[in-house]
């Protein structure tokens, strides 16, 4: 009678263990797939995130203006991946992921998105709930491009002159402070000379330039880099990776268009609307369509002449 009942308890606490065992395997497997779930829902939507980023900064392109600003916000923290690729007219690749409280703290980041008309500044990778996008436009000597800029981060800039500082309260950029640094976070940019700056802008110009920072030089910790015209904007907000990669698409796309214009030089021609240009356009071409960042700065000087041979001409090639 005593064994029946030894086996009864045995048998009894093994059904008990079996049942634990599979009810917790369930349970790991359950919540193991709820993850995965979550992740592959995650990744979509980071996914379209990324689409919609290229879709967003349509409208911020300055066209004919000035310059625009806009601001795009996120529910949760946001991670955006920049990546551009050069030779010809090159591309960027947009990726991104979201921050959750389940599963990994960063999801995968979702498909890359390949945006092949935009010339986007920023940093290779950055995170925040708020973004900054303004875009101004790109001349060397007629209209390039328009360059946007892309930044989570907030900017104090010291001693600006006096064209910037318009600038920048004309669009009325809320990450950029003029002198007065009221957020500790922020980077501080100093124009000429300063103390304590995370960024120094370096600038330079021509006899009858429009500003003393037509061309210069940015320098960042470890790196400096060339800039002329807005470029200087490009140089402040974003890696050194995604500036040169840049400026070597412009350069091409600079030298593009400028085999255009000899095509537009030979039909005023054709039009007994004679232009002086083409040998300059010629030469233009050979110097930029290669070009990298160091080579901006003495590019500019050239850039000028071809400007003002073109304003003197009765039949301009570009207004």
């Amino acid at each position: 009678m005593r064994k029946i009942r030894l086996r009864k308890k045995a048998q009894f606490n093994f059904v008990w263990l079996f049942a634990i065992i599979a009810g917790a395997t369930i349970l790991v497997l359950a919540v193991y797939g709820a993850m995965k779930a979550g992740d592959t829902m995650r990744f979509q939507t980071d996914s379209e995130i990324a689409k919609s980023i290229s879709i967003i900064s349509d409208p911020l392109q300055a066209g004919f203006s000035e310059g625009s600003f806009g601001k795009i916000l996120f529910k949760q923290e946001t991670r955006i991946n920049n990546f551009c690729f050069d030779g010809g007219f090159g591309t960027h690749s947009i990726s991104v992921s979201t921050k959750s409280d389940i599963g990994e703290e960063w999801n995968i980041p979702g498909e890359q998105v390949s945006i092949k008309n935009k010339y986007i500044f920023s940093s290779e990778a950055s995170s925040g709930k708020e973004y900054y996008v303004f875009s101004k436009p790109f001349e060397f000597p007629y209209k390039v491009a328009d360059l946007i800029f892309l930044t989570p981060n907030n900017y104090c800039f010291l001693n600006a002159p006096e064209e910037i500082v318009d600038e920048i309260e004309g669009m009325n950029i809320p990450n950029i402070e003029i002198d007065n640094c009221t957020k500790e976070e922020s980077i501080r940019v100093c124009f000429g000379s300063g103390h304590d700056c995370d960024v120094k802008v370096r600038g330079s110009c021509l006899s009858g330039c429009d500003s003393n920072y037509d061309w210069g030089s940015v320098e960042k910790p470890g790196s400096k880099m060339n800039y002329v015209g807005n470029l200087m904007y490009a140089a402040i907000f974003s890696d050194r990776e995604i500036y040169e990669c840049n400026v070597q698409r412009l350069m091409y796309r600079t030298g593009m268009i400028a085999r255009e214009l000899i095509d537009k030089a030979d039909l005023m021609d054709a039009r007994n609307c004679n232009t002086n240009l083409k040998v300059d356009l010629i030469y233009w071409n050979g110097v930029t369509i290669n070009a990298t960042v160091d080579e901006l700065n003495g590019l500019y000087s050239m850039a000028k002449v071809i400007e003002r041979k073109n304003d003197m001409e009765i039949c301009g090639l570009w207004g």
